[in-house]
Order: C-alpha cells, then sequence, then structure tokens
C-alpha cells in the first residue's frame, strides 16, 4: 500500500465534525428599524429594500399603514364634517325608487345607520375608536396581501428567487411609504379647500380630492370608463410601481430579476386592474 493511500482525504469532515449540508444558515440581522425604514423608503429605497432581504418584516408597516389610515380619516371628519346620513339616505331613496321598490321609512333609517356608521369615523367611544381602526385594519390586508399574493405568482412564474414573506414585506413598506406622503398632501389639500364644498361628498369622491392624477384635466361629460382608466394614472401609483421594481429586485436576486422583467411584471398587472377598474366604473355609473 502506498504512503498515498495512508493519507487522509482531504475533502472529507473531520470526524465528528458537521457537514456543510448540517451547518444551520445563520440568517443575518437587519440593520435598519421600523422608523429608518420608514425613511429610507422614502429617500435609500435600494439601501432600505436589501435590508428587506435580510430580514423582511410585515407587522410594523402594516401597522403604520393603519395609523397613517386612521390619522387621515380621522383628520377629513373633523376638517369636511360630512353628512353622511344625507347623502345615504338620499342614495338609498333614489335607489328604491330606480328599481322600482319600496322600503318602509324604519327600514331606510336602518340602513341609513348601518351605512353611516361604516363610513364615519367616530371618535364617541373607545369602542366605537376600536371599530374604526379595526375597519382601517382589515382594508390595509386586503390591499397588501391581495397584490403580495398576485405580484408571488408573477415572480414564482419568473422563477425568482424569493419568498411571499419578502415580497409582503417590500408591498408593506412601499405602501406605507407612499401612504405617508399621500396622507400629508391629503391634509394639505383639505385645508385649502372650502368646508362647505365637502358638504355632499361622496365616499368614492374622497380620494379625488388630492389633485395627483390626470382625472383633474378631464371634462365632465366624459365616459366613466375612460375618466377611471386616465383617472388611473397617477403619481403615488407610479412612485408605488417604482419602489416596488426596487424592491422586487433587491429580493429575488439580481442575475434572475432585472428591473425590466420586474416593472414588465409589476405595469402589466396594474393595467390589468385598471381596465378592470374602468369596466366596473362603465358599467355601475351608467
Amino acid at each position: 500500500m502506498s504512503e498515498t493511500d495512508l493519507q487522509p482525504d482531504a475533502a472529507a469532515p473531520a470526524s465528528g465534525a458537521p457537514r456543510p449540508q448540517d451547518v444551520p444558515v445563520v440568517q443575518e440581522p437587519a440593520r435598519l428599524g421600523p422608523l429608518q425604514r420608514l425613511v429610507g423608503v422614502l429617500f435609500s429605497p435600494g439601501e432600505t429594500f436589501e435590508d428587506v432581504n435580510r430580514r423582511p418584516t410585515w407587522l410594523a408597516p402594516l401597522l403604520i399603514v393603519t395609523l397613517i389610515g386612521f390619522a387621515a380619516s380621522v383628520f377629513f371628519e373633523w376638517r369636511a364634517k360630512p353628512n353622511w346620513e344625507s347623502f345615504f339616505r338620499t342614495q338609498i331613496t333614489k335607489s328604491v325608487e330606480k328599481s322600482g321598490g319600496s322600503m318602509t321609512p324604519e327600514q331606510i333609517d336602518q340602513q341609513v345607520a348601518m351605512q353611516t356608521k361604516f363610513a364615519k369615523t367616530d371618535l364617541t367611544s373607545p369602542l366605537s375608536v376600536a371599530l374604526s381602526v379595526v375597519k382601517i385594519l382589515v382594508y390595509t390586508l386586503f390591499t397588501c396581501l391581495i397584490p403580495a399574493g398576485i405580484y408571488a405568482l408573477g415572480l414564482m412564474l419568473m422563477q425568482a428567487q424569493t419568498t411571499f414573506k419578502k415580497i409582503l414585506s417590500v408591498v408593506a413598506w412601499s405602501t406605507a411609504g407612499t401612504g405617508l406622503v399621500g396622507a400629508l398632501v391629503f391634509v394639505g389639500a383639505l385645508m385649502v379647500r372650502d368646508q362647505e364644498s365637502f358638504r355632499d361628498i361622496k365616499p368614492t369622491e374622497i380620494a379625488s380630492l388630492v389633485p395627483t392624477n390626470l382625472g383633474i384635466v378631464l371634462p365632465q361629460d366624459m365616459s366613466p370608463f375612460l375618466s377611471s382608466l386616465i383617472g388611473s394614472i397617477d403619481i403615488f401609483t407610479i412612485w408605488l410601481i417604482v419602489l416596488l421594481v426596487i424592491g422586487f429586485v433587491a429580493i429575488s436576486g439580481k442575475r434572475r430579476m432585472t428591473n425590466g422583467r420586474a416593472a414588465t411584471l409589476i405595469i402589466s398587472l396594474w393595467v390589468v386592474w385598471a381596465l378592470i377598474k374602468a369596466g366596473l366604473a362603465g358599467v355601475f355609473r351608467t
């Protein structure tokens, strides 16, 4: 037997030493806290989403979005003081007359009370405050979870090396950043308008109070379909798309996901959503 045959295999691990596949992968800790990530999404999204890739979080941004939505809703109630009861009573009465049906005054009162309670941000008691927060939280969950699920499916088809938690984290932090700036612009838009112009505002028209989309230059007699489609081109929507592109590239591996591929996925899904929304507007407003 040669001397070479007696030498131990250099590639073989020593007795009792863990094999490479047995060594646990240590997850690198996050370098940015929640507030740093919120600010980072606005001013340094690339660095922020690299940190999200190291340690994705979704609870903190969802709570931030909820608090932003609640604060904006409270401010709207204080500044605009909309007459929800009068608005819903008029809408219900018109709907009953149009359908040829009939409702007793008691039934109308019940419908008005229920819809007013849902639309209004009520601060009269701790229970009503809690219900308002839960209502906004549920809305936030749907607006983040559903898009995250759709993006996850698209990224999976593109063979991106990522996880749903990372995708949800990117969506939630992007929504938190744009939502914060959007709320500040919303507050400013309310402050410069006359309170009387808010009295008969419809719930679907609240978002239009912020002049950040092309809908402000459209004629009043334009078809609901085109009005909704063109109105979907919004500054904050474009900003959100840019953030999602940066975020998805950061969490998916640059070799498999480029800016162009990420942008193609997000813009394609946005176009589909804008067409669906415009179609619904054309159906229900005619």
